[in-house]
């Protein structure tokens, strides 16, 4: 998990990102970002009752996101508030597509650092 300010964690700071955000979708894979003040990224993570009626199911890919995001948070430049949704119906995005898809997204938002080497 995501450390404590490394998460979007009130409804507030959500709305905000909704509100004025920028957003890029890939694989099934929402995320919504805008600009924070701050010298970190913070993360939140939506999976609505739209994907599945079922709380197992929702909470399942729910901390699958909430693990492809912690394994690629030091690759995403810092400054950011950002929302990863995901949309596809009764189907498990799995880890390895996850992670597929959350580069591709940063990637293509320039959220993602490139090395220099």
């Amino acid at each position: 998990m995501l450390g404590r300010n490394q998460r979007l964690r009130h409804n507030k700071d959500f709305m905000r990102v909704f509100k004025q955000c920028k957003r890029h979708s890939f694989g099934g894979v929402l995320l919504y970002y805008r600009k924070n003040n701050l010298n970190h990224t913070r993360i939140g993570f939506v999976v609505s009752k739209k994907y599945s009626l079922s709380a197992v199911k929702r909470n399942k890919q729910r901390r699958i996101l909430q693990h492809t995001a912690k394994k690629l948070y030091p690759t995403i430049k810092p400054g950011f508030d950002i929302i990863i949704s995901y949309t596809n119906r009764d189907k498990v995005l799995p880890y390895k597509d996850a992670i597929i898809a959350l580069k591709k997204i940063t990637l293509l938002t320039n959220l993602f650092i490139t090395s220099t080497n």
